[in-house]
């Protein structure tokens, strides 16, 4: 089983109030998912695109033509249930993205190994390779993204 990553970050505290604030009197999962969604989305494309350079390809055994990167996809979303019951997703998180490529034995084995197959880990790679460019673009993102959504609800007369 994979080691869990773990990121601490500082400044949520008032980032929390903020989007409170824009939240209220307005439905939470629409101000979630029209800016921590799309966030995370940006951010997220750095570990996309290295997860596609690394995913590993046997040009002589390949005979389907379809490649792990060509199943790859980043998806950013509001948890659901079935999201809330992994854990590596907290009751409390309002949005998560994932890069994934389809779950296949191939992409398990290719990112864990298996007793014939060595692991060449790509998923994990990629991420654990770029969390400091994914913190320092979400953070980037959210501080275009909030007031943008901010001055959009006051144009439609929300607030």
């Amino acid at each position: 089983m994979a080691d869990k990553i773990t990121i601490t970050t500082e400044g949520f505290a008032e980032f929390d109030a903020q989007l409170k604030a824009l939240a209220d009197g307005y439905r939470a999962d629409l101000v979630a998912k029209q800016t921590l969604t799309k966030a995370g989305r940006v951010a997220m494309q750095r570990v996309y695109d290295d997860m596609v350079y690394r995913a590993p390809y046997d040009s002589l055994h390949n005979t389907s033509g379809i490649h792990l990167r060509d199943t790859g996809k980043i998806e950013s979303r509001i948890p659901n249930a079935g999201d809330k019951m992994s854990e590596y997703v907290n009751e409390s998180d309002a949005a998560i993205t994932v890069v994934s490529v389809k779950k296949s034995a191939v992409s398990l084995s290719q990112e864990f190994g298996n007793a014939r197959t060595a692991a060449q880990p790509f998923l994990r790679v990629a991420l654990e390779s770029n969390i400091e460019n994914v913190l320092t673009t979400l953070k980037s993102q959210l501080g275009q993204i909030i007031p943008d959504y901010w001055k959009s609800l006051q144009r439609r007369g929300i607030k």
